[in-house]
């Protein structure tokens, strides 16, 4: 005899199994989606506002920068002049070592009234007590390494019995850098 199985009860707790299992994964898989999204989202929130704050800081830093670009451009400005005025004072003194050589070259009878320098042409213009000192001075001159004596200008005796002299000298090629 055969005995009867009854496979009815076996065959539901099995289907309830099976529809448990494929639940779960299903519902495991919509939430890693739904946690994958959420994630994304908050990395793309995040890039934003880390965007935004670059934004509004180079924003400010430029700002800064404009509001800083006068005083930059004047302290150039006062760097500039106080160079220029270094310049200046450093060309002043290369000739006060030449106008004191100058002054030593001349005789004790003679004088300046006048000095002028132009284009590369320094003009003397003076007096000497007798003609003397004035040929010595002219041959003081003719030696002067710095300068070229040019055609000696006019010469003449005052009512005082002075000579009066007028010399052009024009400085010269090996000496540019002295001055």
């Amino acid at each position: 005899m055969i005995a009867t199985i009854n496979l009815l009860p076996w065959r539901q707790t099995q289907r309830r199994v099976c529809l448990r299992f494929w639940c779960v994964l299903f519902s495991a898989s919509l939430l890693l989606s739904i946690g994958v999204l959420l994630r994304y989202q908050s990395v793309i929130t995040v890039e934003n506002r880390t965007e935004l704050l670059l934004a509004d800081a180079e924003k400010t830093r430029a700002e800064a920068l404009m509001a800083l670009k006068p005083r930059i451009q004047q302290r150039q400005q006062q760097r500039q002049q106080i160079q220029a005025r270094n310049k200046q004072r450093a060309q002043t003194r290369s000739w006060q070592q030449v106008l004191q050589r100058l002054a030593e070259l001349l005789p004790e009878q003679a004088w300046l009234t006048k000095i002028t320098w132009q284009q590369e042409t320094l003009e003397l213009t003076g007096n000497t007590l007798n003609f003397a000192a004035l040929k010595a001075l002219e041959a003081q001159l003719r030696q002067q390494p710095m300068f070229r004596l040019g055609s000696p200008g006019e010469t003449q005796q005052d009512a005082q019995g002075r000579w009066q002299f007028h010399y052009r000298l024009t400085r010269s090629g090996a000496h540019d850098n002295a001055l």
